[in-house]
């Protein structure tokens, strides 16, 4: 097997379209949308949601085993981690499986976005959990959070749970994450500067324009999920509750929601 394979070789059934991220935004605003996929006051946004979820998860599960492969040498602690989360994600990926079927959608019946594996292209283990474990997990726990209370308003126990169980997973993730960025890197403040701006990047192109916010800030729009219309947050708000379990500083989660998108090390 090679190292660092290119997003067209991911295996997937011939119907499902693997699109870069930016041919997805132009398309988005070839058709009068905002640039960022499956967001609210849009229709089909909660199938919408829960298909990008769906996706991401193949895609992290796929990332962890890749992350076990391409680095043999890495302290086998740390191989322990990336198999065990491989086997998180496998289950995430059933239970949003399921979640799509029970909204009356499946997997395929949007385009799957590359942008979480190009996220992996680094040969650097420190590099690749703070990218991925810290930057998109941590996103995750946003995107979870925020799903779960939906679910509340809507008065949906079947996706506030099944989210629920899965966001205990992406928290334990982050703290992988962190744990490693800082052991990989002792002793080397170089390499842990490097670790560092790689998951900058990350939270830089997930923060929507600066567009994000704390939950006590977020506008509120109305929009009907299921057979309610409630109101929810306009855009994706950041969990802090769930980000300091994470293992997140105050520090680190006031710049995500200033949309500088640094992340200090700790």
């Amino acid at each position: 097997m090679d190292k660092m394979i290119p997003v067209d070789r991911l295996a997937r059934p011939e119907d499902h379209i693997l699109v870069p991220l930016d041919k997805i935004r132009e398309a988005r605003l070839d058709q009068g949308l905002t640039p960022f996929n499956a967001m609210p006051y849009e229709e089909d946004f909660l199938k919408a949601r829960l298909h990008g979820i769906c996706a991401g998860e193949f895609q992290a599960m796929e990332a962890a085993g890749r992350t076990l492969f391409d680095f043999p040498d890495a302290p086998w602690e740390f191989q322990l981690d990336m198999a065990r989360q491989v086997w998180d994600e496998s289950r995430h990926s059933e239970i949003y499986m399921k979640l799509l079927d029970y909204v009356g959608s499946f997997l395929g019946e949007f385009p799957e976005s590359e942008v979480l594996w190009s996220c992996t292209q680094i040969d650097d283990p420190a590099c690749r959990v703070a990218g991925i474990n810290r930057g998109l997990e941590g996103l995750a726990c946003d995107v979870f959070e925020q799903l779960i209370r939906m679910a509340q308003k809507m008065g949906d126990p079947v996706i506030e749970r099944a989210v629920d169980y899965v966001l205990a997973d992406e928290i334990t993730h982050v703290r992988m994450g962190s744990k490693w960025m800082r052991k990989l890197t002792e002793g080397d403040p170089e390499r842990l500067k490097k670790a560092q701006a790689f998951q900058d990047n990350i939270d830089n192109l997930f923060n929507f324009g600066g567009g994000r916010t704390s939950q006590e800030g977020a506008r509120q729009i109305k929009q009907r999920l299921g057979d309610k219309e409630v109101e929810i947050d306009a855009t994706i708000t950041i969990a802090r509750e769930a980000r300091l379990l994470a293992g997140f500083t105050d520090e680190e989660i006031e710049r995500l929601i200033k949309g500088m998108g640094k992340s200090a090390a700790y």
